[in-house]
């Protein structure tokens, strides 16, 4: 059985449990006042308590913003639900739903169970939870130590972008419908994470860098990947294991990989590749496809190379990360490229309106890549 609510000239139904068969029905093909009083007058009565309960904004409702009020009413609102459907649905980064996955994972962890409503997230449910992310409450992690403050910071963040989306579900600001009106964040005190180190390196250990004799040979790949991205402007990892497939490329064109799903162009790059780079593209084209079985253990692999790396050399937070940052900050500081030419050349994007005008011009990056290249050969 279907509940038909119509309002302005339009219909909607309302989905019930009930079943009507034939003996329900009289010899005109309409229900029985009997059947009608037994079933279904309590659901209609309910029904109208609800739309009563609305006054005189029911009148500039629609008939669907009406049914959402109806079917959200009796809804019960649980954030892990929620977050599962969400999951489910999400077209986003891999990546970012992983990460959390992992930060529900940790408040299911402080609740103690799987069910939490929002309204029961208040600013002290979230200043314990903070506490207690702090504090290590598992072997491995008392091992590692406590999460550092930008962890703490990132898992936060995950749950409140999470909660902002239930509000926006399910509170209707036009119709004054409000089922979540609290905003636990605005009153939180976030914890404030340790500034980023410094990970820019000179051209001296840049050269270092490439020059070492290494043994092992997953830091031998380490180091090669290494001086791949800074030849190629900084290119991260993951846009490597998914572009770097074809040894005979001229050009390495890529949409990256973090941004490519907010932005209009799909975060689109093509950058030159130059004769430092050549031999290292034949050697890891289609190779670490075959090596890794994913980004994050190639990442690990990184990792763990370039904390023996950056001993053997004596340069502390040494990443892969780090030829990024050092191939940016020499393109400004050494080679005075303006901001907006380094930029391109890491595939930023301001996302202006003038953006939108300026077609894309390759030579301008090629230009960048050029010049702190040319460094390497002082």
């Amino acid at each position: 059985m279907k509940i038909r609510i119509s309002q302005k000239g339009r219909s909607v139904y309302v989905d019930t449990s009930i079943v009507a068969t034939k003996e329900d029905l009289d010899t005109k093909l309409r229900l029985k006042k009997i059947f009608i009083d037994r079933y279904l007058s309590v659901e209609l009565n309910r029904l109208r308590e609800i739309i009563n309960s609305l006054g005189i904004r029911a009148d500039r409702m629609s008939a669907d913003q009406l049914k959402t009020v109806i079917t959200q009413k009796g809804e019960t609102m649980d954030f892990f639900n929620f977050f599962d459907e969400y999951a489910e649905k999400h077209l986003g980064r891999v990546n970012t739903i992983i990460k959390r996955k992992s930060s529900v994972a940790r408040l299911k962890e402080f609740v103690g169970g799987s069910a939490l409503s929002p309204l029961d997230i208040k600013s002290k449910f979230l200043s314990d939870f903070q506490d207690f992310l702090k504090t290590p409450i598992r072997r491995d992690a008392v091992a590692r130590g406590a999460r550092s403050n930008r962890t703490v910071l990132n898992i936060i963040t995950d749950i409140q972008v999470i909660f902002n989306l239930m509000r926006d579900r399910y509170n209707d600001e036009d119709t004054g419908e409000i089922r979540i009106p609290n905003n636990p964040f605005r009153k939180l005190v976030k914890v404030v994470p340790k500034k980023t180190r410094n990970r820019n390196l000179s051209i001296e250990q840049i050269k270092a860098i490439r020059d070492v004799e290494l043994k092992a040979e997953a830091d031998i790949i380490s180091r090669d990947l290494f001086m791949l991205s800074f030849y190629l402007c900084g290119v991260n990892s993951v846009d490597l294991m998914k572009s770097l497939t074809d040894e005979n490329a001229i050009r390495l064109n890529y949409n990256r990989v973090k941004t490519s799903g907010s932005r209009n162009d799909s975060a689109f790059i093509s950058i030159n590749i130059p004769s430092e780079a050549r031999n290292l593209v034949v050697k890891y084209a289609g190779f670490l496809q075959r090596r890794y079985k994913s980004v994050k253990s190639l990442n690990n692999r990184l990792s763990d190379s370039f904390i023996s790396i950056g001993k053997t050399l004596g340069i502390e937070n040494l990443s892969y990360y780090s030829a990024r940052h050092s191939f940016a900050s020499l393109a400004r500081n050494e080679c005075r490229f303006s901001k907006d030419d380094v930029a391109a050349a890491l595939n930023h994007s301001s996302n202006t309106i003038t953006d939108t005008y300026i077609a894309k011009d390759w030579s301008i990056i090629d230009d960048v890549q050029n010049g702190v290249l040319n460094l390497l050969k002082d």
